[in-house]
């Protein structure tokens, strides 16, 4: 038996976005020279679950998969069972007063803590970043670029769980990349709170663009660069033009405007106005004429009048994003928003939601149709039901549209597809290309 086969099992649970995935994978390189670890695990030593606690249905979310976990401890499933993440952060005392039963909670960040729980008395290695485990897929990589959050939006209880706006260096995001792309990625995407503010604390300047150029000189014309949580006021032409005039960037942005009325947005704190708003997509479109642009939009914000929502609509059917998620107004303690007057009834603000998805199904519906016949270059995710799927530039892991192609294709590589039918969220197409590229 190797000696591989004989250590013992961690399953590590990742809940939330992207940003938590990268944690955990950071954790699992930490924990992989002792132990098997793996999110599918039934049995074994251990369970680290990395709960999100951002917006109430992640916090629901997080809270059934403690409970959970307990129980399988109880069942005799794992000796021990650990928690961390945003959830954690947020209410650490009340979590480890209703829950003794659990073996720990640990904050944000102490990876110390959590591998000498399980055993391992040795620091957390400096090159943490380049010793990740990919937990989800080997192909696509994510790199938190920053952490934390400065701005001051009235919705948002990021900040006081993250804290202040925090950058990497240069230098070790470029070695990550490279760590990724020596494990054969073929897609990285940059997160973060927000890229947008990226440098301006420990540069003391605005380093987003020089740090997109150095990034994609180093990946290459055959792999994708992918750039998530821009913030739309930060958004500026030189950005826009750095994305237009690499090889590798994706022509995709997400721009999370969150309203387009003038009136919330101020409210919100988002430091935007409707106007501002069309100019940038405006802008962003003279510029980059096939950019797909990705936004997010919260309904039923408190002073979110009939009249005003109809105008988002309105405004929204005009804009014409090519992706969009929407959520209901998620009402959160310690934000200026949560004694705001004229908060709205849930309900009114789920029905608001699902009226914008309807008109954005159309919206989409339309984009996708005028697909047909155009020939795509596709990177292979998964196979499912008979089909390789996989999604083209314009589409980011989970969120966005994907491509349906028959046959047995390779995952994580690229293929030219040809469309040749569309509904409101997947294309469906025929392969074209005889051998992968880059071969």
């Amino acid at each position: 038996m190797r000696l591989f086969d004989m250590m013992k099992k961690i399953k590590i649970i990742t809940l939330g976005c992207d940003k938590n995935l990268v944690d955990s994978e950071v954790l699992s390189g930490q924990l992989a020279k002792n132990y098997q670890i793996s999110p599918d695990f039934t049995s074994g030593e251990a369970v680290i679950v990395n709960t999100c606690g951002f917006i109430g249905d992640a916090k629901k979310q997080s809270i059934e998969a403690v409970i959970e976990t307990i129980e399988e401890k109880k069942k005799g499933n794992f000796k021990k069972v650990l928690f961390t993440g945003c959830l954690i952060q947020r209410y650490f005392k009340e979590l480890k007063k209703e829950f003794p039963e659990a073996d720990g909670f640990f904050k944000l960040g102490d990876i110390k803590g959590m591998i000498r729980e399980l055993g391992i008395n040795r620091n957390v290695s400096a090159n943490r970043f380049c010793e990740r485990i990919a937990l989800e897929s080997e192909h696509t990589g994510y790199i938190k670029i920053s952490d934390g959050c400065n701005h001051k939006c009235s919705y948002c209880a990021i900040p006081g769980i993250r804290g202040k706006y925090k950058s990497r260096s240069i230098d070790s995001i470029l070695k990550e990349a490279e760590f990724l792309i020596n494990g054969n990625v073929n897609e990285i995407i940059l997160v973060g709170q927000e890229i947008s503010s990226y440098g301006t604390d420990n540069y003391k300047s605005n380093k987003i663009n020089d740090l997109l150029k150095e990034l994609s000189a180093l990946c290459g014309k055959d792999r994708w660069v992918r750039l998530l949580y821009t913030h739309p006021p930060l958004v500026t032409r030189e950005f826009v033009e750095t994305i237009a005039t690499s090889d590798n960037i994706c022509n995709y942005i997400d721009f999370p405007v969150q309203h387009t009325e003038t009136e919330i947005l101020k409210m919100m704190g988002r430091g935007d106005t409707t106007e501002k708003i069309s100019q940038k997509v405006k802008l962003m479109r003279e510029i980059i004429p096939d950019i797909i642009i990705r936004t997010s939009i919260i309904t039923g914000f408190p002073g979110e009048t009939p009249k005003l929502f109809s105008s988002m609509k309105k405004h929204l059917n005009d804009l014409r994003f090519d992706r969009l998620g929407v959520f209901p107004y998620s009402r959160e303690e310690g934000t200026p928003a949560y004694s705001m007057p004229g908060q709205i009834n849930l309900g009114t603000a789920k029905k608001r939601s699902e009226s914008i998805m309807k008109q954005q199904q159309d919206i989409s519906l339309e984009k996708n149709t005028a697909l047909i016949g155009k020939k795509l270059k596709v990177l292979i995710d998964r196979k499912e039901n008979g089909y390789s799927v996989g999604r083209t530039y314009g589409d980011a892991p989970d969120v966005d549209n994907e491509v349906m192609v028959k046959g047995d294709l390779k995952a994580g590589q690229f293929y030219m597809v040809k469309i040749t039918e569309a509904d409101e969220y997947d294309l469906y197409g025929l392969n074209l290309t005889e051998t992968t590229f880059p071969s």
